[in-house]
């Protein structure tokens, strides 16, 4: 009945350690249930009418193999890398030294068994070979107490049965040895001893099986632990890889601005002073005032290059000014197109005309600093001027906050060249400002850009910098 009961709990405990590693196929699992496996078949052959040299090569090989997985579940579970090499190196040597014992045993127990039995070398190497097997589970307890937590302590249980268990084997061929045999014992006493022996086997592979609960369990969290650090060390990268984006964003239009500033500087100069000497002998009162609005005009020029244009430690003029460094209030655009429009009109003539009607509630608002300078160039560019057909720009500020500025359409039949810069470069810096990108349409005729201006904070002055551009 005893024997009944060990087989069905120690099957039970078979299933359920093979149920586990069904669904985690990996090493530990594995070795847990072929542990617990070694055992039950040990046991069923405790049944089988075996002579003693069978019975001993039985008894031999199955705690041999119970013993390789043992310490192989050392060094999976705990992996001794990282407590020291030796210890390790030791682990390996051992393993090979009882298979390697296992084998030749076995093999001689089962080929010549009698000659074997007759020897003095069996039962001395037998007390060696069961002594190295109690020792592994003495380092294995040693091991596990270094572990305070469920798995190192169920393992020391565990450790400490199975080695009671292999000292039992060193107590009988200790006993043959140098004491004769063991002392006889009565029935109602072996009946007891088997029954704490059943017990204690029953207790140990339970211990053993509740390690390895904790053990999966401990898996789990670190594998939610390394995804979640994954998840996060991804989720830096890619917020990494969009900031490292929207600076190449920025920069790129930064670049484009000053590339534009640095194209329409130089051309326009040199077109100011063509119109310039024709004034001088003519219109010297026209030229002194035409040399005044030119200085406006490239004092504010100079002055939004200066603001955008990076320190040599990367860092801008001005970084106080934060997200307004580059805007200016539209009374500072307008007065600053009021002195460009007089440059082009000296140019141009009755070819060309501007009207403005913003109300003074607009005038403190906000915007990308040359964005008039750029519209109107944009509309001269590409449009035909002439005294029978003057091109119009109007620029005008609705009721919600929206400048529109736009021109009758008179393409000229020359076609210019054009990269798009100036309009492209406007929409990069609302983007870059968190605003709605500005609108482009045509209408009736009429070429229409619809921006809008942007609201200044209420505890927030523009930079005095920045006010001082159209001075």
């Amino acid at each position: 009945m005893i024997h009944n009961f060990y087989l069905g709990a120690v099957s039970t405990i078979v299933l359920l350690n093979a149920v586990q590693w069904s669904f985690s196929r990996d090493w530990v699992h594995g070795l847990f249930t072929l542990h617990p496996l070694i055992w039950l078949l040990l046991a069923l052959m405790q049944g089988l009418p075996l002579t003693e040299p069978y019975f001993l090569a039985s008894h031999t090989g199955g705690d041999g193999l119970a013993l390789l997985i043992y310490v192989e579940i050392i060094h999976r579970m705990f992996d001794q890398k990282q407590y020291h090499r030796r210890v390790e190196r030791w682990f390996r040597w051992v393993q090979l030294s009882i298979l390697t014992y296992m084998v030749i045993e076995v093999g001689l127990l089962l080929i010549i068994p009698e000659r074997w039995l007759s020897t003095l070398i069996y039962p001395y190497a037998s007390l060696l070979y069961w002594s190295t097997l109690t020792g592994c589970c003495l380092v294995g307890f040693g091991i596990a107490s270094r572990h305070q937590n469920p798995i190192g302590w169920f393992f020391m249980i565990g450790s400490f049965l199975l080695m009671l268990n292999e000292a039992q084997s060193v107590y009988y061929f200790f006993t043959r040895l140098f004491m004769h045999g063991p002392a006889a014992l009565s029935r109602d006493t072996m009946l007891l001893i088997q029954q704490i022996i059943i017990g204690g086997f029953i207790l140990k592979l339970l211990c053993f099986s509740l390690c390895l609960v904790f053990w999966q369990r401990k898996m789990a969290v670190a594998r939610a632990v390394a995804q979640a650090r994954t998840k996060d060390r991804l989720e830096q990268e890619r917020l990494q890889a969009q900031l490292s984006q929207q600076r190449l964003e920025q920069e790129n239009t930064d670049m484009q601005l000053r590339a534009l500033q640095a194209q329409v500087n130089p051309h326009f100069l040199f077109n100011s002073l063509n119109s310039l000497s024709s004034l001088i002998d003519d219109e010297p009162e026209r030229a002194g005032q035409f040399v005044n609005e030119l200085s406006v005009v490239y004092r504010y020029l100079l002055r939004a290059n200066q603001i955008a244009e990076p320190r040599s430690d990367g860092q801008r003029t001005n970084p106080d000014a934060g997200a307004h460094q580059l805007l200016t209030t539209l009374a500072n655009e307008l007065a600053f197109i009021e002195s460009y429009y007089h440059l082009l009109k000296t140019r141009y003539g009755d070819g060309l005309y501007l009207t403005v009607h913003v109300s003074d509630t607009y005038q403190h608002y906000l915007l990308p600093s040359l964005t008039l300078q750029l519209l109107v160039e944009n509309a001269v560019k590409h449009n035909s001027t002439s005294s029978k057909h003057p091109l119009t720009v109007e620029i005008t500020v609705d009721a919600g906050g929206y400048l529109t500025v736009r021109n009758n359409l008179q393409r000229k039949k020359a076609r210019v060249l054009s990269n798009g810069v100036g309009l492209s470069t406007i929409a990069a810096q609302y983007q870059k400002l968190k605003q709605p990108v500005p609108e482009v349409s045509e209408e009736r005729d009429w070429f229409i850009v619809c921006l809008r201006l942007i609201v200044p904070p209420s505890d927030v002055t523009v930079s005095a910098e920045l006010n001082g551009l159209a001075e």
